[in-house]
């Protein structure tokens, strides 16, 4: 008997034209943020349906918009360019892997401004879209998990003066599976 396979396998192959294939690392210095309980409706991963198998392609993104409930907005964080760094690291043993989804960025010198979001977000329930050099979006935080700030590098004033006065966060999520996010950034930002 043969097993269903859920997604199709395809050829992926390295763009032919230099041009298609330009590749430039960090991501865009900006940083989509809300509370997950503002969530009115997550985008789904993808799903194969019992009759027919999803392309490589619909299996790498997830579908729908992320929406607020009404009187609800995101907000968003900028932060220095080229300080962000966003990974997405396979972990668990086998039957049990998801992905782990990091984000690390700098918004630059310690002000009230960044302690106030950083004693605003400790210990909640979040969510947060990233944005690579390459405009793919990436959703921390699910219909079932929500994404948190972690403990990372300190603060620091520095001690010369030449040393950087930084705030560097850093930001978690366990997610299913790797998937970009194609689905609204900008609406997010004004309350319904």
């Amino acid at each position: 008997m043969e097993t269903a396979k859920c997604v199709t396998l395809e050829d992926v192959q390295q763009a032919a034209c230099p041009l298609m294939r330009a590749n430039r690392g960090g991501v865009q210095p900006f940083l989509i943020y809300g509370y997950y309980e503002d969530v009115d409706v997550w985008p789904t991963y993808p799903a194969a349906s019992s009759a027919s198998a999803i392309t490589m392609t619909d299996a790498g993104k997830l579908t729908g918009d992320l929406t607020l409930k009404t009187g609800c907005r995101a907000y968003k964080l900028e932060f220095t360019e080229y300080s962000g760094t966003f990974t997405l690291q396979d972990q668990g043993e086998r039957g049990g892997e998801n992905v782990l989804m990091q984000l690390t960025i700098n918004p630059g010198k310690i002000r009230k401004e960044i302690l106030g979001f950083m004693n605003a977000t400790r210990g909640r329930r979040m969510f947060f879209i990233t944005t690579d050099n390459h405009g793919n979006h990436y959703l921390m935080g699910d219909d079932t998990v929500a994404a948190y700030r972690t403990a990372g590098d300190a603060a620091t004033t520095g001690a010369a003066a030449t040393d950087l006065n930084t705030a560097p966060l850093t930001f978690q999520f366990e997610a299913l599976m790797g998937c970009v996010y194609e689905g609204d950034t900008e609406s997010l930002l004004t309350a319904k």
